[in-house]
């Protein structure tokens, strides 16, 4: 886009927003907190095996950058250390394997005290050094030991089954698995020094044996694998790169969906896939066709939810089981029930439940609460498809232009904390409404509407208010003016803050915002009306201060449905 092209669309405002944000003119901002330009490091507390290390490791990581060593040559001193330790140093393809890794080995660093405690040491320090944007544009976050024994249990290698990870890292996976061989384990990784790390770990697991890691350096998306594998488990990198989605049957612009694409279709008949992904996985709209695929393609087995999240990362994983079968004629459809893993327990859930949105949400429900969920939207009539729907003023400049005290020519602005149930907080924020000065704005005739209601934007539940002000709202509060057939905006206020209207919205979408493309799924029924004129009623005591209305509102709607 040419700088004729971006004036000809977006408000002078905006322009000044941009310039300020030091845009790069594409409308991608620059300079604002962006973890991918972060030059700090993380120590990886979830991955040491105990956390007493923690210390000693960094000691030894701030010395080795100290003496500016390469970070290559570090991990390749230790492993050989390590190796040497192990007493394998010598044998011929111990030898073999660390001469083809052609790095240097820093003497100095046989005599730095380390941990002899830790699992997996190599890759422990090669986190310890990596930067937190570098982590962050590879996806590089590696599985701790717990997760990976998890994912890697109760896999049978009796009958020469083979086993591989197509982002192995250090070989967290491999290094979990129990009664392999080192003939049945492949990994692939395009970091050459956590495929290092990887080759070593290899070959002090397997101290007895002959062999040479089946490791290789290599961008999986590109290499052109002939093999299929019985298991292929892995912890894909999350976000890292932004693809070209032409031949990608899961367009999600996130890295894991090629990785889990491409893994899948290297699966033998009955092998399993398992990856560890983020928990937005299960219910937001750009993973849509990721759970599309997997529910056409795959035979869902199970769902497990881990309580913590990668440091430095605020996303909670899970791990996502399946079958790759191919459909027989006479044989048993595929499982109807999920198995779900949480907090120690197991539970079945209907695969019904994830058809119960538009974007296909795996919602986690148990069976009285699919019942529940199906009763309600069985009596759907209408929906808010065709109602009013506005943003907030975004000022662009909050500090600036809006005001912690009443003054001159200014009014009030309400903010997403502002907002209760039925009722509007009193006004803290007072603005100077100058449209051509605000990066984005409503139309006035919305703002100033004779009656609207008003929601949180951010929040676990529907908090839906109701102005007859004519006032102004922040972007934080998202303004809605209803069309539903013989309902007031009254009655649609009381079905939008009821108890079941909370546990419907709760049950479907599970997200901390509370979306216009969602409120347009719910399920509004045709009414009487007289129970119209009730509701309305009832949402007028509410305005006037009787708390007690609220619980009437409630007992009313149970009726309706």
């Amino acid at each position: 886009m040419n700088s004729i092209e971006q004036k000809s669309i977006i408000s002078p405002a905006t322009s000044r927003n941009w310039k300020r944000l030091h845009s790069n003119g594409k409308g991608r901002l620059m300079s604002r907190a962006n973890k991918q330009l972060s030059t700090k490091t993380i120590v990886p507390v979830e991955y040491f095996s105990n956390k007493e290390n923690v210390a000693d490791i960094q000691r030894f990581v701030n010395f080795c950058k100290e003496q500016h060593y390469k970070v290559e040559d570090v991990i390749y001193s230790v492993g050989a250390r390590l190796l040497k330790e192990a007493g394998i140093i010598e044998k011929a393809h111990v030898a073999h394997t660390l001469e083809s890794l052609k790095t240097l080995e820093i003497l100095k660093l046989a005599q730095l005290p380390l941990p002899t405690d830790e699992s997996d040491l190599l890759g422990l320090l090669y986190q310890c050094f990596l930067l937190e944007g570098e982590k962050n544009r590879k996806g590089s976050y590696y599985t701790p030991r717990e997760v990976a024994r998890n994912m890697t249990k109760n896999l049978d290698f009796s009958k020469d089954q083979t086993f591989f990870d197509p982002c192995c890292g250090s070989g967290a996976f491999i290094l979990a698995l129990e009664g392999a061989k080192p003939s049945q384990i492949f990994g692939c990784d395009n970091d050459p020094i956590a495929v290092m790390i990887a080759k070593i770990n290899l070959l002090l697991r397997f101290k007895t044996e002959i062999f040479e890691p089946q490791i290789i350096c290599c961008d999986y998306l590109k290499e052109n694998f002939k093999i299929k594998f019985d298991y292929i488990i892995s912890n894909p990198p999350w976000g890292a790169v932004l693809f070209d989605e032409k031949n990608n049957p899961i367009p999600t612009k996130e890295s894991f969906s090629f990785f889990f694409e491409k893994s899948f279709g290297q699966l033998k008949d009955g092998g399993t896939i398992r990856f560890l992904l983020p928990e937005s996985i299960l219910n937001v709209k750009c993973h849509r066709n990721f759970r599309r695929f997997l529910l056409e393609h795959g035979d869902l087995q199970s769902i497990t939810r881990y309580p913590g999240a990668f440091s430095g990362v605020q996303t909670k994983y899970i791990d996502i089981s399946a079958c790759h079968s191919e459909p027989r004629r006479g044989e048993e459809p595929a499982k109807h029930y999920v198995t779900v893993n949480e907090n120690g327990l197991s539970r079945s859930v209907s695969k019904d439940a994830f058809s119960l949105t538009k974007n296909l949400n795996f919602n986690l429900l148990s069976d009285s609460d699919l019942e529940k969920v199906q009763k309600i939207l069985a009596k759907k009539k209408y929906t808010l498809k065709d109602s009013v729907w506005a943003l907030g003023v975004i000022t662009g400049d909050n500090k600036n232009k809006v005001k912690n005290k009443q003054g001159r020519g200014l009014e009030p602005i309400y903010t997403g904390k502002d907002i209760e149930a039925y009722t509007l907080k009193k006004p803290t924020r007072y603005i100077k409404y100058e449209r051509s000065d605000f990066q984005q704005v409503a139309k006035d005739e919305i703002y100033r509407a004779d009656e609207k209601l008003v929601y949180k934007f951010i929040s676990k539940n529907l908090v839906f208010s109701y102005d007859n002000s004519k006032s102004l709202f922040l972007n934080s509060a998202n303004i809605l003016i209803p069309r539903i057939p013989g309902m007031s905006i009254k009655t649609v206020l009381a079905f939008l803050n009821s108890e079941m209207f909370k546990f419907l919205y709760k049950s479907l979408f599970g997200e901390i915002k509370i979306l216009k493309g969602n409120l347009m799924e719910l399920p509004f029924p045709e009414i009487l009306p007289e129970t119209d004129k009730k509701l309305t009623q009832l949402v007028d005591e509410v305005l006037k201060g009787n708390g007690e209305a609220v619980k009437l509102i409630d007992s009313e709607i149970f009726k309706v449905f």
